[in-house]
């Protein structure tokens, strides 16, 4: 029997044996130890001071717009809301001012002539000429032009006094002075007066008659 001393030694020697490099006798196995006890969680550390951020990578590329959906079904229409209640009228205003007349507007273009109608039956009518004179004597010698008054003649035939001479539209005047009929261009005529122009160098003597010949158309059936 190796006694246990030799044992000892003998692994002692072979544990120095190694240490040098030589291989030694293998020894005998230790018994493992029983494992101790788990000791308790150490106190956790504070956090560390949080690192600079780094620069902003560069934005990437915009992707590919995707497919427009297609269009939704439309909806149905609502239903109609009721009437409203029609409002009383309110009572009628007065009428206000006549507004001033507008100016005259442009006289517009002639209209074309319309179709000649039937031809009048003139046979019964019967136009007849009246003569009316008016008498005036000059009361003294007239050199230049001069302006008479109607009322200052005295009618043929007529002895009542008279404003206004019977001219117009229907009728056509003439002029004598001393019996001797006159240019029209000497003289004008309104109802109510006689205005004659004289040349220079003319006169019209005192006492010398001027007469005023107004004849007037009418018109007449015969049948």
């Amino acid at each position: 029997m190796v006694d246990a001393r030799e044992i000892k030694e003998l692994d002692g020697k072979h544990r120095t044996a190694g240490l040098r490099g030589e291989q030694g006798i293998p020894g005998l196995t230790e018994q493992q130890g029983q494992a101790g006890t788990t000791g308790a969680p150490g106190v956790q550390g504070l956090a560390g001071v949080q690192g600079v951020p780094g620069p902003a990578g560069a934005p990437g590329v915009q992707g590919i717009p995707g497919i427009q959906g297609p269009a939704g079904t439309r909806g149905a229409p609502g239903v109609p809301g009721p009437a409203g209640v029609q409002g009383s009228s309110g009572a009628t205003g007065a009428p206000g001012p006549t507004g001033a007349q507008g100016i005259a507007g442009p006289t517009g273009a002639q209209g074309i002539t319309g179709p000649t109608g039937p031809a009048a039956d003139i046979s019964n009518i019967e136009i007849v000429p009246t003569a009316e004179r008016y008498f005036y004597f000059a009361p003294a010698t007239i050199e230049s032009s001069i302006t008479i008054m109607a009322d200052q003649f005295s009618v043929d035939g007529v002895q009542e006094v008279f404003q206004r001479f019977n001219v117009g539209s229907n009728s056509y005047a003439n002029l004598y002075i001393n019996g001797m009929i006159q240019e029209s261009t000497l003289y004008s005529l309104t109802p109510s007066s006689l205005t004659i122009r004289l040349n220079e160098g003319e006169a019209i003597l005192s006492g010398t008659p001027i007469i005023v010949e107004i004849v007037r158309f009418s018109v007449r059936s015969s049948g």
